[in-house]
């Protein structure tokens, strides 16, 4: 088809451009003289850096993470729960090469770390479904709450790219600021957030390694060490209605207005598989653990995030709480320190909350004393109604000084190895 041309009339803007064109020659006619004398001054020695000063530029990180189907299980229900989610694969393979990840499905997501000021490449594969393998739904990786340099990588798919199937996107993030945040599918974000595609990502803070206060790891940029721990764990929240995810499977509609959550999970587990540790067997699509095991006197970070639909408000009775960062955000104005001390952590849909406490003294006389996390909800303390004790409840077990170091969020003591092809929940 020929297409005609017509020339544009020139408008008031661009009779502005023109001008701050020439505005710029004439600039750089006069500048470029004094820039040839200031060239020939002899250059000033450069001043070395302290020898403590941190490194300026991060180690780049190299994530891969894939977006399949599958089947998870839970207390209380005889048949497994289909779901949706992203699982951890090697770096840099092709579509084609992750065909034995198909159905090798994850709940919650891997737990990503990452250094501020980090170069971060994450690359999304699509690879498809399994259970359902007419749904051609595509996938993104929104990082929420984060502040992205452009919306191409903010997974919103309106406004950014989605992943169809069989195709892959890398994600580039530069992350400035310190704290916790979370992720999760944006596209048809009601089912697929429902489903399954949800995971917590943290940002370390430069300071770490710096010694303030007794401490070299840090929840914010302190600059007193009053956010120091010495061990963490990150406790994503969610609650499941197993309607939507039966009546996917069955190739039903879900009328979503008539949303009724049957369980409560942390970390992708409900009472009491909460307690197993992490790459569980018995628990291979749910390998993240929420039991919280501390030394008595530690302090304690505990990374809390929420990407369900309700409100939740989670007690540790017996241990005082101390709310540090709300949204990746440190709860200080200034020199004002808007920190506070509570008993309930309330925490609503798509945000976070970074809590310390200090483990009390060991008791004794068995292992470890016990203290229950749980929500203040007692109705979401079920497993779909069930008898005994259920929903979001896990422990915080306290030994007389009888554990090692924490190598990595959420140790537990004992843990498995990952059951291939899994790797494992945490790329840190």
């Amino acid at each position: 088809m020929n297409m005609k041309l017509t020339p544009r009339r020139l408008t008031r803007r661009d009779f502005l451009k023109v001008g701050g064109l020439s505005g710029l020659a004439l600039l750089a006619g006069r500048a470029l003289p004094a820039l040839a004398q200031r060239l020939d001054k002899p250059a000033l020695a450069p001043v070395n850096a302290p020898a403590s000063a941190p490194l300026a530029i991060p180690p780049a990180v190299n994530i891969h993470l894939a977006a399949t189907d599958g089947y998870i299980t839970l207390p209380g229900r005889a048949n497994p729960l289909y779901v949706f989610g992203f699982v951890n694969v090697p770096v840099g393979v092709t579509p084609d090469a992750l065909v034995d990840y198909k159905g090798v499905v994850q709940l919650s997501a891997p737990i990503i770390g990452v250094d501020q000021e980090a170069d971060v490449y994450l690359t999304l594969t699509n690879i498809g479904l399994v259970v359902r393998p007419d749904l051609d739904d595509s996938h993104t990786i929104h990082w929420h709450g984060f502040p992205n340099a452009t919306a191409i990588f903010d997974g919103v798919p309106e406004v950014s790219i989605a992943v169809p199937v069989g195709r892959d996107f890398p994600y580039y993030y530069k992350p400035h600021r310190a704290g916790t945040f979370m992720y999760h599918c944006h596209f048809e974000d009601v089912e697929h957030v429902q489903m399954g595609m949800t995971g917590i990502v943290y940002v370390r803070p430069s300071q770490n390694g710096t010694p303030l206060g007794g401490y070299t790891k840090f929840a914010y940029n302190d600059s007193d060490g009053s956010t120091g721990y010495d061990r963490e764990f990150a406790l994503l929240l969610d609650e499941l209605w197993t309607t939507p995810h039966d009546n996917l499977e069955s190739i039903q509609e879900t009328v979503w207005p008539n949303y009724k959550a049957n369980y409560w999970t942390i970390n992708g587990r409900t009472y009491p598989d909460t307690l197993l540790p992490n790459n569980d067997p018995s628990l291979l699509e749910q390998p993240l653990s929420s039991l919280i095991q501390v030394n008595a006197g530690e302090r304690v970070l505990l990374r809390f995030a929420s990407l369900g639909y309700e409100q939740q408000a989670m007690q540790l009775p017996g241990i005082p709480l101390k709310v540090v960062g709300e949204d990746a955000t440190l709860l200080r104005n200034g020199s004002v320190d808007l920190s506070y001390m509570t008993n309930t952590i309330y925490i609503g849909p798509g945000e976070a909350r970074d809590v310390l406490f200090t483990a009390p003294s060991y008791m004794g006389p068995g292992a470890y004393d016990t203290y229950l996390l749980k929500n203040r909800n007692v109705h979401r303390l079920t497993n779909d109604g069930a008898a005994g004790l259920g929903g979001q409840v896990t422990e915080v077990r306290v030994y007389p000084g009888t554990l090692g170091s924490q190598a990595h969020p959420n140790q537990t003591y004992p843990e498995s190895l990952p059951t291939p092809p899994y790797f494992n929940p945490w790329i840190v």
